[in-house]
C-alpha cells in the first residue's frame, strides 16, 4: 500500500459528534438546496453602475476630439519607446524623453474629460495633481 492509501485508509469523515449535530445537518440541507439550485445570486447589480464621469458623451464631435487626442498619445508613446530603445539618445536626452511620457499622460486625460458626459467629475477622477490642479483653478478670464 502506498502511502497515500494507508493514510485515507483509516479516515471515516468527520467525527461523530460533528456530523450528527443539529446546527451541521441544518448547514447541510441549506448547501443541498443551494447547490439543487443551480444559481448564484449576487449582491451587485448587474452590470454595476458606471461614474457619471466615466460615461462617455452623446456629442459625436467631443467623442472624435478625444480619439484625436488618444491617438496623438499613441503617436507620442511610440516616439518615445523608439527613442528611449537607443542607449546614447536615452544617456544624452533622458530628461525630455521623460516630458514625452508625461505629455502623453496629460493627452490621456484630456482625452478622458472631452468624451465625458460629466467632465467636471471627470476632471475630478485625473491622478495628476498639477493638471487637475492648473484644471481646477480660479482666473480672471
Amino acid at each position: 500500500m502506498t502511502r497515500n492509501a494507508a493514510s485515507s485508509a483509516g479516515y471515516y469523515g468527520a467525527p461523530a459528534h460533528l456530523t450528527q449535530s443539529p446546527a451541521q445537518a441544518r448547514c447541510d440541507a441549506i448547501q443541498a438546496q443551494f447547490r439543487a439550485e443551480g444559481k448564484r445570486p449576487s449582491i451587485r447589480r448587474d452590470p454595476p453602475p458606471l461614474p457619471p464621469a466615466v460615461v462617455p458623451t452623446d456629442d459625436l464631435l467631443k467623442l472624435r476630439l478625444a480619439e484625436e487626442l488618444e491617438y496623438a498619445r499613441r503617436m507620442l508613446e511610440a516616439m518615445g519607446d523608439d527613442l528611449s530603445a537607443d542607449a546614447a539618445v536615452l544617456m544624452r536626452h533622458a530628461v525630455p524623453l521623460q516630458s514625452i511620457d508625461i505629455l502623453g499622460q496629460m493627452l490621456g486625460h484630456i482625452a478622458s474629460v472631452v468624451r465625458s458626459s460629466d467632465p467636471a467629475g471627470a476632471v475630478g477622477r485625473i491622478g495628476m495633481c498639477e493638471l487637475k490642479a492648473r484644471l481646477t483653478r480660479r482666473s480672471a478670464l
